[in-house]
């Protein structure tokens, strides 16, 4: 009868927490299983382009004011204009060189008029010496009966129209040579103002920039003033003006604990959910692990770098993100929930409900999670389960 006594509580205490389960619906599932590791990070962007100002010939001058500037923070696509500067000194430039241009042109065709000219001269007197000289040469040849102090007269002259008719006829010879060294050189002259003058056009297109790829627009900071720089503002050539951050391929600093880092392997897909939009999912890869464990916020981590598979506008540099490392992911694992299991002498059980009995069930774990983990042993999809403090031993 004592015994009795003891028993009916016993087994009221089973019955009373079989009831309390079965409203709590612990119970083993089948289905997708995912364990992970979660962590946050700082999204970036994997490359970046910084726009300075032109690198122009100092001739146009050394502070160039900046008259158009893209709005801070914005969204531009490629060829876009960003960064406007100031084209007055470039156009005073190029009014001067046209201007000297016109001017070697039209010394060009004075010149060349000019060799026209001198040719025509030189001909006509030629054509006149030669006249002179036939005429000393037939008095020379009719000089025969002359006294001889007159024929030394008439040689003489005879001789200096002939000297004179070489020079002539040299100069003649050596006319075009040096026409065309004189032309060549007033053309070169031509050509370097017009160079000057395509260079100066060609560098107006260059005091417009434009954004080489898709990304957001960085305003950078003044050195002078340490603010961001904006419309007005003199900026020396060649100083950065902002950079753009390429959107289209974004990743993730993070960082995994020194717990966890034997799980993780480079390769491993990553979800990645903004902070802001934790809804929203994002999917990548784990590229990058570091070889030396670091001090971070009093942890020994990891650094991490996770790069993102999509390309998403709402994806902004700087935005804080948590990464779900995903260690191990099935289709058709059979799971309970971590509460339901107990450890005796390094073994594992649950205690399955089955027709109003308790029945201690021993299971062989797998991965798990935060809330399950997979096992193995008599066990059935469905099977209810009661919790061990429920279970009075």
């Amino acid at each position: 009868m004592k015994n009795l006594l003891i028993y009916i509580p016993i087994v009221f205490l089973i019955a009373s927490s079989c009831n309390k389960k079965e409203e709590s619906g612990y119970s083993a599932k089948k289905g997708a299983f995912r364990q992970s590791v979660t962590e946050s990070g700082e999204l970036k962007a994997l490359n970046s382009i910084t726009l300075s100002m032109p690198k122009i010939n100092y001739i146009y001058g050394y502070n160039f004011k900046i008259i158009g500037l893209a709005e801070h923070g914005k969204i531009v696509h490629k060829g876009d204009p960003v960064i406007i500067i100031d084209q007055s000194s470039v156009q005073k430039y190029i009014i001067e060189k046209k201007e000297s241009l016109e001017t070697e042109i039209a010394s060009t065709n004075k010149l060349q008029a000019q060799i026209r000219n001198n040719l025509q001269e030189l001909l006509a007197q030629i054509k006149n010496d030669q006249a002179s000289f036939d005429i000393k040469k037939l008095e020379k040849q009719n000089s025969a009966f002359e006294s001889e102090g007159m024929r030394k007269v008439i040689d003489l002259e005879f001789r200096q129209a002939e000297i004179t008719l070489k020079k002539l006829q040299n100069t003649l010879e050596r006319r075009p040579l040096q026409d065309s060294l004189d032309l060549r050189i007033q053309k070169i002259k031509v050509a370097q103002k017009a160079n000057e003058l395509n260079a100066a056009q060609s560098t107006l297109d260059l005091l417009t920039v434009r954004t080489p790829f898709e990304g957001i627009f960085v305003v950078a900071d003044n050195w002078r003033t340490g603010k961001p720089i904006k419309v007005g503002d003199e900026v020396y050539l060649g100083n950065p003006v902002a950079q753009i951050p390429d959107i289209r391929t974004m990743s993730v600093d993070g960082y995994i604990l020194e717990n966890d880092i034997s799980r993780i392997r480079v390769g491993q897909n990553v979800i990645v959910r903004l902070d802001a939009m934790p809804s929203v999912q994002f999917h990548g890869k784990l590229s990058d692990i570091a070889k030396v464990c670091i001090d971070r916020d009093q942890k020994k981590v990891f650094l991490t770098q996770v790069l993102i598979s999509e390309s998403d506008t709402r994806l902004k540099p700087g935005m804080t993100v948590s990464c779900e490392y995903i260690i191990y992911e099935g289709q058709n694992d059979l799971y309970v929930p971590n509460n339901c299991i107990v450890e005796e002498n390094k073994h594992l059980y649950v205690f399955v409900k089955k027709r109003g009995k308790i029945r201690k069930t021993e299971i062989k774990p797998g991965p798990s999670n935060n809330t399950y983990t997979i096992v193995s042993g008599d066990l059935k999809p469905g099977q209810s389960l009661e919790l061990p403090e429920n279970i009075i031993m």
